[in-house]
């Protein structure tokens, strides 16, 4: 949002293009990590300053050429308000899952598909399978009301 945002000033068209970010997350600046030291308030007051709005604990329920319907979620899981959001540009970031050869595989994988590893990242069920960087299960930090992952970084 921040590149685009910079993109269009830029080119002196910012002021005739709305933003919108949608977001899983519970607040600006969660990052999947239930924060990181002044993160919400960091981000917030960035995006205020560039006119973006957002829009958390949200999931995307249909897309339709130039509108998105956005569904917001209360604390408690349950429906706040729907969302018609019009657009002639967007941008989507699906949500990350494993790869396909070991997807669905029980006692090694998890529901997304990433690899279960213990404390010496080895697999607990097939003992003879590790795994490091971005294929590790890693679970949520907290639950969310929309549910949000953890970076894989």
């Amino acid at each position: 949002a921040f590149i685009m945002e910079t993109d269009l000033r830029k080119r002196k068209i910012r002021d005739k293009v709305p933003m919108t970010f949608v977001t899983a997350e519970p607040y600006i600046g969660h990052l999947g990590l239930g924060g990181v030291g002044d993160s919400k308030g960091m981000l917030e007051s960035s995006m205020r300053e560039r006119h973006i709005k957002w829009i958390c604990n949200a999931k995307v329920s249909k897309v339709e050429a130039g509108k998105m319907f956005v569904t917001e979620h209360n604390d408690d899981g349950s429906v706040k308000k729907e969302h018609e959001l019009p657009f002639a540009y967007s941008m989507m970031l699906p949500a990350f899952k494993g790869i396909d050869a070991v997807f669905g595989i029980e006692g090694l994988t998890n529901p997304r598909g990433f690899i279960i590893a213990d404390a010496y990242q080895r697999n607990p069920k097939y003992q003879n399978i590790y795994s490091v960087g971005v294929c590790v299960a890693i679970p949520p930090v907290e639950v969310t009301p929309v549910p949000t992952g953890t970076p894989k970084t």
